[in-house]
């Protein structure tokens, strides 16, 4: 049956604390925003839901991120559908924590390679219960003997979020251009965005890589938005075209500055790859991950705590310049980059 948004939502602003107990439970079916490890990832609320002890997780997600690797960290995540098991290019990229838990049969894996996921977002988003893709012709990612939800007997219609199937091949019955395979839509019960500004209402934006984050958000049931300020709706309709996520999809806004750290948000801070590769060490062992969870996660008394502990000298050097997006302090190799004395446009276009 078609999913028809036939209720325009009313968010309200509320805090990390009460938007993880009001909207997260176990075994909730849900999807992350942000790309890979470095962009965007709402690891705030990540954190968050570990410590409140949220457990039996279904993540659908477009790839490996900090939220997974935490979650992954507190054996929280019970079946995770993605196209990339890491969680971060420069720091260990395998996430070490899934693999351990994966090893010992603690969750279960459902590989879709990266463009059939943003596909089934995509059909998720438009309603579709299904969506053609070529891509996948020839992989063994569509091989039935490696259906993992299949296997675990969980493709029995019982689940409304889980397909019947994994994919299905068919003959193109229109143009007659071969084989084309079917990917089914992907229908979380909750999206967590985290975005540059919020309005009032719920109307939101950031600036940099959007990956799929608008699909995730319209193909999700409810919307939780985690923004760095929420600011005036009306200023943010002064340029509608700058909005990626509509107010009417929102079910809540979580006002929570460094909300993303340790990635990114663009034009407000760099993401802090040392801090990362420590969180790759600690998690190279039970003992050490449960120490850093201990100091980082269980420790602090909350996210402004938290804030608080990273201290003013490693926020201020990842405080992104308001050219470039990023910053201008941070190491990225022996040396900090260089500060730009051509403008933007010139540097990338060469005249």
């Amino acid at each position: 049956m078609a999913r028809i948004r036939d209720k325009r939502k009313k968010a309200e602003i509320i805090s990390l604390e009460q938007a993880v107990k009001t909207f997260m439970h176990d075994g909730i079916v849900c999807a992350f925003s942000g790309f890979t490890g470095f962009n965007r990832n709402p690891f705030a609320f990540a954190w968050e839901t570990a410590r409140q002890g949220v457990k039996n997780l279904h993540v659908l997600d477009r790839h490996g991120s900090q939220c997974t690797w935490l979650l992954n960290a507190v054996e929280a995540i019970k079946i995770f559908e993605t196209n990339w098991m890491g969680w971060g290019e420069m720091a260990g990229k395998l996430d070490m924590n899934l693999q351990r838990n994966y090893k010992a049969g603690k969750m279960i894996l459902e590989d879709y390679s990266h463009g059939a996921t943003a596909m089934r977002f995509l059909a998720g988003a438009v309603g579709a219960p299904f969506i053609p893709y070529y891509a996948p012709l020839g992989s063994d990612l569509y091989n039935p003997k490696y259906d993992s939800l299949g296997k675990a007997g969980l493709r029995d219609g019982k689940n409304p979020r889980i397909a019947k199937k994994k994919f299905i091949q068919m003959e193109d019955p229109f143009y007659g251009d071969g084989d084309v395979i079917l990917v089914p839509a992907a229908r979380p019960e909750l999206a967590i965005i985290h975005v540059a500004q919020c309005g009032e209402k719920g109307t939101a934006r950031w600036r940099g890589v959007s990956t799929i984050d608008k699909e995730i958000a319209f193909a999700s049931d409810k919307v939780i938005i985690l923004a760095e300020e929420v600011v005036s709706e009306a200023e943010l309709r002064k340029t509608p075209e700058a909005n990626q996520i509509p107010f009417f999809t929102v079910d809540a806004i979580v006002e929570c500055p460094w909300g993303a750290f340790p990635s990114s948000v663009p034009f407000y801070y760099d993401y802090d790859a040392p801090f990362m590769r420590e969180m790759d060490k600690a998690s190279r062992t039970p003992e050490d991950i449960k120490k850093w969870l201990d100091e980082w996660v269980f420790g602090p008394a909350n996210w402004e705590d938290f804030v608080i502990k990273l201290g003013a000298k490693r926020l201020l050097d990842l405080k992104a310049d308001s050219v470039s997006g990023y910053s201008s302090r941070m190491l990225r190799g022996k040396v900090p980059p260089p500060r730009m004395t051509l403008p933007l446009s010139v540097i990338r276009s060469g005249y």
